[in-house]
């Protein structure tokens, strides 16, 4: 695979993890800046997953009629036009527009990242672009908050601009396979076993999303400190993912099983948000996001590899539903916490992120041991992105 493109897919991967974690990280600015209620300020993140399953229906149609280079470059520009809208808005409604128009051109550049590092070392590839994507994912919450400290927030929105810009003119021709060769021909229904470990992941991905974008508000709440140092401070959460994930990615706990991973995983989440929730001392609640990254970590690349192999004739079937599972926790969870949050404070509302690792831990349990499949567990399946 040419390197001019596989480092023009780590840069996507990179703009796309810094914008998810950013949109999500940027909720109490938006309470304090435009004095709006918490479930006004979750509805950003929420548009934006709209736009992430709209983007899905239609990106390969758009692919079909512009050619896969022009459309790469259509999605990389509407980006850049996403984040200057989000940016210089003044009314909560241009920010609404913004993210979802995000989310759409993250749908969409997403099917031409994925199949041209889909190829030859594809599994490994794809690795290392998620990696990328948490890395910059990392820098989110920090730059937001050094921002706000002397430019504005908002400032922070534009950091990737430059770099779509980047894309839209220096794209290079991608010998991309097609994905959706495969999607006209008749596959077998997904057994039981699959949809358990479905919920499973849409479970525990609200948790993840829900601590996104409100744990910085809690860590204000409790501890009592500043926005901005709250979105700093919830960057360890992020550090923990990556920390997390280099482990997996050296064999740390290959002697297990994936059922043992999980469970392991979604009960380190779950004491994480507790000790996060309970802590009124800042040190305190960094150790609650880092504890609860740690555990986010292998969730939802083990979670889909399970998955998968629960399915092992129906990939491209197995694989879309598993897009669908991020888009619906992401849509759904950190909005209803933020209409609970609106009515009894974000601290009562927390108790949602402590119901939904349970309610995975329990379906968890009750997903039977895949057959041997051949499912390779290198490589993520189609579609689904790293936060």
């Amino acid at each position: 695979m040419p390197r001019a493109l596989t480092w023009t897919a780590y840069l996507f991967m990179s703009c796309q993890g810094y914008l998810l974690y950013a949109v999500g990280f940027m909720t109490p600015y938006l309470q304090s800046d435009l004095g709006v209620p918490s479930s006004v300020a979750a509805l950003p993140n929420s548009m934006m997953a709209l736009g992430i399953l709209s983007g899905g229906l239609f990106a390969r149609r758009v692919a079909d009629l512009l050619g896969p280079r022009h459309a790469a470059r259509l999605w990389a520009g509407l980006m850049a036009v996403s984040c200057v809208l989000m940016a210089t808005a003044i009314a909560v409604l241009p920010i609404l527009l913004g993210a979802s128009l995000l989310g759409v051109a993250i749908a969409g550049m997403l099917v031409h990242v994925v199949s041209a590092l889909g190829g030859r070392g594809g599994g490994k590839l794809l690795a290392r672009g998620y990696l990328w994507a948490m890395v910059a994912a990392v820098a989110a919450p920090l730059v937001l908050s050094a921002s706000s400290r002397s430019l504005g927030w908002t400032v922070g929105l534009l950091v990737p601009v430059p770099f779509l810009v980047l894309l839209v003119f220096t794209l290079p021709a991608s010998p991309a396979r097609d994905l959706g060769a495969a999607a006209g021909s008749r596959e077998p229904g997904l057994p039981r076993a699959y949809w358990l470990t479905w919920a499973f992941l849409v479970l525990c991905m609200g948790a993840e999303f829900s601590i996104v974008a409100w744990g910085a508000q809690v860590a204000t709440s409790r501890s009592g400190i500043g926005a901005a140092d709250a979105t700093g401070l919830a960057s360890l959460y992020v550090l923990g993912m990556i920390v997390g994930r280099l482990a997996l990615s050296t064999g740390v706990g290959s002697g297990q099983g994936k059922d043992a991973l999980l469970r392991a995983g979604a009960s380190l989440a779950l004491i994480g948000s507790v000790v996060l929730w309970m802590a009124t001392a800042p040190l305190i609640a960094g150790a609650g996001f880092l504890l609860a990254g740690l555990g986010m970590a292998g969730i939802l690349p083990l979670g889909s590899t399970l998955a998968l192999a629960h399915a092992p004739s129906a990939q491209v079937r197995a694989s879309a539903r598993l897009t669908a599972a991020m888009g619906v926790a992401v849509l759904t969870a950190p909005l209803v916490l933020g209409f609970v949050a609106g009515v009894v404070g974000v601290v009562g509302a927390w108790v949602l992120v402590f119901a939904l690792l349970g309610a995975g831990l329990i379906v968890l349990s009750q997903i039977p041991q895949p057959a041997q499949s051949e499912v390779d567990p290198s490589k993520p399946p189609m579609g689904v992105t790293s936060n």
